[in-house]
């Protein structure tokens, strides 16, 4: 015991040397500012009006380029230039909304009144600006930001005494772009005026700091599952042996057969995709390879497809229309394969891509993203297009002979793992070793969005939040895990993953709640002690920034092992609290680490389940 005892400690001291050791944040990790115009022309604006006042602005996809195109992502704050020196005011009901919409300019003589989002609101703030100078405020909940879409920003405070001058930068465009209410209104506004002139706004995009958890739910089959399709966090689809096709419309609170009659479908179901609860295709090879459709929710399948010989490994559509399969060769030629006219026709044409040697591919080793296509191979590579199959490229996965499955965050950052993980930064054209992938048997299935990414291997789940270079078992599942799937979209993940039981694990992400003070600035940074101490399984931890800045908390292990991320934003100064859900975690000793500007501070926390 004494032995044991003293290498925790060491272990413990090797931790926090490791975790100082530790540099400051890499320039790409930095929230980038996307700006609306920097000029300094000026117009009143909301937060010089003593009385109160409300305006609606309507920026065009990409108006936010500077420095930069602004991509997609979530925007945690909001800035606007000051071309006067403002306050410090108190102002009352300080609200900001804002809603994406397909319109170029405000119709005449009437708000905008389609969907908006409260994203910051205040009873009472005080704000404070000076001439020539962003004034950043953090929002309450982060925006999905679409850069394709126009973006409606409604910004409207209902008094502040003393306000006067102007205050905003603008600058005039063409349209109605710019909804302002009557000033001798009282809140809630009338409207009252409009106008092309725009507030240089700018925003900064950054993560939604997300709490994961893993729950098991009753499928209504004990047949394997080898597929599964997240529609979006309702509808999803699973299939498997025997012709096994089960489908939820409630996010899987319940599960119903998705294939209630039998006899069309041959076989052992491989791959399965869909695009609603109406519309799904799957694929078998009892002999020949199949591919089969229904539009009718499962009640009714069609043969649509059938190669002598083949053997189709997956099945993704882009949209309505438009997709593709991928399978092994046949005759020295891979067999892939695009539909046009959803599904009901597949053509090979365009398509070819010679066979090396006895190479082969592997069952849901395939992504798509837009135009971009990837496979995995049993010859130490992936395969590549840029142009939905009309050009392949091929990168080596060194080190990994099988890539069983393969997910690319974006057109550059994906991981492709088998007996192993291979991480590619430039589109799968190479490939390196990352760190240890822990578990046992094949790496069956990887999701992920930004950095995160997930992975099955044997009977477990596991998680990096640092792109693969570490990992930590997040769930436990009964029998071997086969397939995962996670829906497109912003914000927290939602997901689900199948196995050789019927079993299905479902995955939900939930914002981590952060609560600020930005009216009281710190003297000092401060990480505090975590309360309570020890816990279980959630606790909160308070940390003070007497300056405005990139923030980033993470929790490690006693081997120091990242196992969650609290924060990784930019925020004001101000006085803030984090929760912290342990709930996937064993019980231990864990270490916090809160790193801002040249400040760093770790705490230690003991879990007790």
């Amino acid at each position: 015991m004494k032995t044991l005892h003293c290498f925790r400690i060491k272990s413990a001291a090797a931790l926090l040397i490791f975790l100082f050791a530790m540099g400051t944040y890499s320039p790409a990790q930095t929230p980038q500012y996307y700006n609306f115009n920097t000029t300094t022309p000026t117009n009143s604006f909301p937060f010089n009006i003593a009385a109160g006042k409300q305006i609606q602005l309507l920026y065009l996809p990409g108006d936010f380029n500077q420095p930069s195109p602004a991509p997609a992502g979530n925007i945690v704050s909001v800035s606007f230039i000051m071309a006067a020196a403002l306050g410090p005011y108190n102002y009352t009901n300080l609200v900001i909304k804002m809603g994406q919409t397909n319109i170029t300019a405000f119709s005449a003589g009437v708000w905008y009144t389609g969907q908006l989002d409260t994203v910051y609101s205040r009873a009472t703030v005080s704000l404070t600006g000076t001439a020539g100078q962003w004034l950043t405020i953090p929002l309450d909940r982060p925006f999905a930001y679409d850069p394709t879409q126009s973006l409606v920003i409604d910004v409207q405070q209902c008094g502040a005494a003393g306000a006067a001058g102007f205050s905003s930068a603008t600058t005039t465009q063409s349209g109605f772009r710019r909804n302002t209410s009557l000033t001798t209104s009282a809140c809630p506004f009338v409207w009252g005026q409009q106008s092309g002139t725009l507030n240089n706004v700018g925003f900064t995009l950054g993560s939604t700091n997300c709490a994961y958890s893993w729950t098991t739910q009753t499928s209504g089959t004990a047949q394997a599952l080898r597929s599964v399709k997240a529609v979006n966090d309702m509808v999803v689809w699973a299939a498997g042996n025997a012709g096994t096709v089960r489908k939820t419309t409630d996010g899987g609170a319940s599960w119903t057969d998705g294939n209630p009659n039998p006899g069309v479908i041959n076989g052992l179901i491989y791959n399965i995709d869909a695009i609603d609860a109406n519309t799904a295709w799957c694929t078998t090879s009892p002999a020949a390879t199949y591919i089969y459709k229904t539009t009718n929710g499962g009640t009714n399948w069609v043969q649509v497809f059938e190669q002598t010989g083949g053997f189709i490994n997956a099945i993704e559509f882009i949209n309505s229309t438009t997709g593709f399969a991928q399978g092994d060769p046949v005759s020295a030629r891979w067999s892939l394969w695009k539909t046009t006219d959803a599904g009901s026709t597949w053509d090979s044409a365009g398509l070819y891509l010679p066979q090396v040697g006895t190479e082969a591919g592997w069952v849901n080793s395939l992504l798509t993203r837009g135009n971009n296509i990837w496979f995995g191979t049993n010859n130490t590579k992936s395969y590549n297009s840029t142009n939905f199959g009309s050009a392949w490229t091929s990168g080596v996965t060194t080190g990994l002979l099988n890539s069983y499955s393969i997910h690319f965050n974006s057109n550059s950052l994906g991981l492709a793992g088998g007996t192993a993980i291979v991480k590619s930064t430039d589109g799968g054209a190479t490939y390196t070793s990352v760190g240890t992938a822990p578990g046992t048997g094949n790496i069956n299935a990887i999701e992920g969005k930004d950095n995160d990414f997930w992975y099955i291997r044997g009977t477990g789940i596991y998680r990096s939040t640092n792109a693969g270079d570490n990992w930590t078992q997040v769930h436990t599942i009964t029998g071997t895990g086969n397939d995962m799937d996670f829906p497109a979209g912003t914000g927290c993940l939602v997901g689900w993953a199948v196995n050789s039981t019927g079993v299905i694990s479902k995955m939900t992400g939930l914002p981590v709640g952060i609560t600020g003070n930005y009216n009281e600035i710190p003297e000092t940074f401060k990480l505090e002690q975590n309360y309570p101490n020890p816990f279980n399984p959630v606790t909160n931890i308070k940390f003070a920034l007497s300056k405005s800045g990139y923030v980033e908390i993470k929790v490690f292990d006693v081997l120091g092992k990242e196992t969650a991320v609290l924060v990784q934003d930019f925020k004001q100064a101000g006085t803030y609290t984090v929760d912290f859900n342990a709930a996937n975690l064993t019980s231990g000793v864990y270490f916090y680490k809160m790193v801002t500007g040249d400040f760093t501070e770790i705490k230690k926390m003991m879990l007790i389940k």
